[in-house]
């Protein structure tokens, strides 16, 4: 039971034609083409708008009044069965945009369902099936099963009787005025839907409740279905697909092993009827394509999700990413601040095509920005805004600019890309079970090394398999039960999302936050910041992974340590994100500890950027030195950052003093503590230093940071 504007409602009854099934315009074509071909006269518009909602025998005795008491109904009526079911075979059911949520919704608040339609049972079941929606109906009423056809309210009456349900406690679907008339006689509370025709003062005076569009009605019922929990690790997808295509802008491990599995949980009622994802990777996008689909592996529940229903499209052309862009309603923009103004281009381009294509109408695209950086949304827009001026003039860009909706994100999770060697593995092995079973010759397959990339030979090998395996077992669907991992994913399921748009109110997997930079922030700081740091004190000891540098108790003791410090410098800033700090921290020492997928070299990467005025170590140290608040851990951090960039980059010890002097130059703090913090980090990377040392103990090095105290008062 559901409370509906104050209504008590156990049952939804629907009509078919016109109402869930946008199946009247093809229903005039085929009668018109019917008629043409049997009597040599099209039926007109005025007649076959007459004849909505009305039965087939008194479509027939209106027929016989305005076209002769010889016209061939029945056979016209036949033959134009004939042409709908040809269409509908062919190109399937056209389903109204919204009915699937519709459905699921009333479905899953316990309403019993029934349809009630005019057609006759062998068409509606056909239809029914064809669209997939047969299984959320209890009963169905047909018009060749009921004596009175509608306007008669005897249709919602058999219907209400056998699902045991008084009809005023029924909801009732419509779309005409004849059936809109047999809902209120019936006594149900009815929804007028409109169709093709405009509704006229008897129709609107008789519904209870008028929209002029399935979504419109889906946007009002949101308000009172729940919004579904946050989904556990187990939890499945929903079975049932919507008429939404979404884009993941980025096939990496965020967007392939984090976003795709967020937009698969959708709103926990229906999920994308398909999910588009980019990538310049062919041996990603040809496994995907070939296998059907990938899985995610959360190695510490042993526990594997498979992600379906998507495509890997090729990220260079250009022709496939505008198609990406024209047909989503949602586009995850999961891309590396180093691409971002080579990939603006693109993501213009894709904007302005749908643009074009929608003959400038408000057709408005929710772009997600997972950048992981402060300030993301702002950054892309400006790129994005420069990119559309090279192809379009100055008020088309703001009309494309301003009519989408561009929400900043803050990603809760710890995700790895597995290598293009692993992958190899995968494919190797799943060939040879299959080549096994078709009892082929051996092939001379080369070793694997632990490198990342594909030497020639290796590439050659991988083509052939996925060939291979696509041509013999794709049509049997084989390997869609083979699960083809990609990702080693950590747990945490929330991502953080700016709330600016109404397609996101009911996403299961999102929480939307008013101030998503601060949620930014923190992440920037305490995720990022940390596990930087962590990554560059793991590299000297030549650990592989985070999961195993923290099983080294100094390496675990100093992440926590800078993880305290950071804490205190960020209540401090934002008192009133307490409880989300506690979260979040909790959240990211259960990753690390667990990430035996995570490289460190990978987390580690790009030490210039996180070092950066604005990013999250400078930015933590500034903080706190300023502010009197513990520093030394940090500090410590950005000496190893330092440090990892002179030994691991082969950078000069000069260029490093130099940098660092740059981006202390850009904050708040005061000359004389700039000056200090210059001369500590040349004292601390003295042991960096070529000209005072020929070779460097990583492990000497790394001691020496760790444990040396740095004073909290200037000297």
């Amino acid at each position: 039971m559901i409370k509906f504007h104050e209504n008590n409602i156990h049952a939804a009854i629907f009509d078919m034609d016109g109402t869930m099934f946008d199946t009247e315009r093809l229903r005039f074509q085929t009668l018109k083409q019917a008629s043409l071909e049997l009597i040599g006269v099209e039926f007109t518009d005025a007649y076959l708008l007459s004849c909505l909602g009305l039965s087939a025998r008194s479509a027939e005795k209106l027929a016989n009044q305005q076209y002769g008491q010889e016209v061939p109904y029945a056979e016209i009526r036949k033959r134009a069965d004939q042409l709908e079911l040809e269409h509908v075979r062919k190109y399937g059911v056209p389903i109204k945009f919204g009915l699937m949520q519709v459905l699921e919704r009333l479905r899953k608040s316990n309403l019993k369902m029934a349809v009630a339609t005019s057609s006759r049972r062998e068409i509606a079941e056909e239809y029914l099936i064809n669209a997939n929606v047969y299984k959320f109906f209890d009963i169905i009423v047909c018009g060749d099963e009921v004596d009175n056809g509608k306007p008669h309210p005897e249709i919602f009456l058999k219907a209400a009787e056998q699902l045991n349900i008084d009809p005023t406690l029924c909801l009732m679907f419509e779309d005409s005025e004849n059936g809109v008339m047999s809902a209120f006689e019936a006594g149900g509370l009815t929804v007028l839907l409109q169709d093709i025709k405009e509704p006229n003062s008897t129709m609107l005076e008789k519904a209870n409740f008028f929209y002029e569009s399935m979504h419109d009605f889906l946007e009002d019922l949101n308000q009172f279905t729940p919004k579904l929990k946050m989904p556990a690790l187990f939890d499945s997808f929903p079975q049932t697909l919507n008429q939404h295509v979404v884009g993941i802008h980025g096939f990496g491990a965020i967007g392939g092993g984090y976003i795709a599995q967020v937009l698969s949980h959708w709103d926990g009622y229906t999920r994308p009827k398909q999910i588009y994802a980019s990538t310049r990777n062919s041996l990603y996008r040809n496994s995907v394509n070939t296998f059907g689909g990938y899985s995610i592996r959360y190695g510490q529940h042993s526990h594997n999700e498979r992600i379906d229903n998507i495509t890997v499209i090729d990220a260079s052309n250009i022709e496939m990413m505008q198609h990406m862009y024209i047909e989503s309603s949602l586009i995850a923009l999961c891309l590396p601040e180093k691409a971002i103004e080579q990939e603006a281009k693109t993501i213009a381009q894709g904007l302005y095509a749908r643009y074009i294509h929608f003959e400038e109408q408000l057709n408005p695209l929710t772009v997600l920005i997972v950048l992981n950086k402060v300030g993301a949304k702002s950054l892309i827009e400006q790129q994005i805004c420069s990119a559309l001026h090279e192809i379009t003039d100055a008020k088309t860009v703001n009309i494309i600019m301003s009519q989408h909706y561009f929400c900043d994100t803050v990603v809760n999770r710890m995700v790895a890309k597995i290598t293009d060697q692993k992958l190899f593995r995968q494919l190797k092995i799943k060939y040879n079970i299959f080549r096994h079973v078709q009892d082929e010759h051996d092939l001379d397959v080369t070793d694997v090394d632990e490198g990342t990339r594909l030497n020639a030979e290796q590439e050659q090998l991988a083509t052939q398999y996925i060939d291979d395996l696509y041509e013999k077992f794709k049509s049997a669907h084989i390997l869609q039960n083979l699960e083809l991992i990609l990702f080693h994913a950590e747990t945490d399921m929330p991502l953080y999302v700016e709330n600016n748009s109404p397609l996101l109110e009911k996403m299961r997997q999102m929480i939307l936050v008013e101030e998503i930079e601060e949620i930014q922030l923190i992440k920037n700081r305490m995720w990022n910041g940390v596990h930087a740091m962590t990554a560059w004190a793991a590299s000297f000891r030549q650990y592989e992974t985070i999961g195993i540098a923290l099983s080294d108790e100094q390496i675990s003791k100093f992440m926590l340590a800078v993880l305290h410090e950071v804490k205190v410098g960020l209540k401090d800033l934002l008192p009133h994100r307490k409880e989300n700090l506690e979260l979040l921290a909790k959240s990211f020492i259960d990753s690390c500890e667990t990430a035996y997928k995570d490289p460190c070299d990978r987390v580690a990467r790009d030490p210039y950027r996180k070092l950066g005025f604005g990013e999250r170590v400078l930015s933590s140290l500034a903080y706190n030195f300023q502010r009197g608040k513990p520093y030394q851990e940090i500090f410590k951090g950005l000496v190893l950052g330092y440090a990892y960039v002179i030994l691991k980059q082969n950078q000069r010890f000069e260029d490093v003093i130099r940098h660092f002097a740059q981006q202390l130059s850009q904050t708040e703090l005061e000359l004389e503590d700039q000056l200090y913090l210059q001369e500590e980090l040349k004292r601390r990377l003295k042991i960096c230093d070529p000209k005072l040392s020929e070779s460097v103990d990583q492990h000497v090095l790394l001691e020496k940071i760790l444990n040396e105290k740095i004073e909290v008062e200037k000297t």
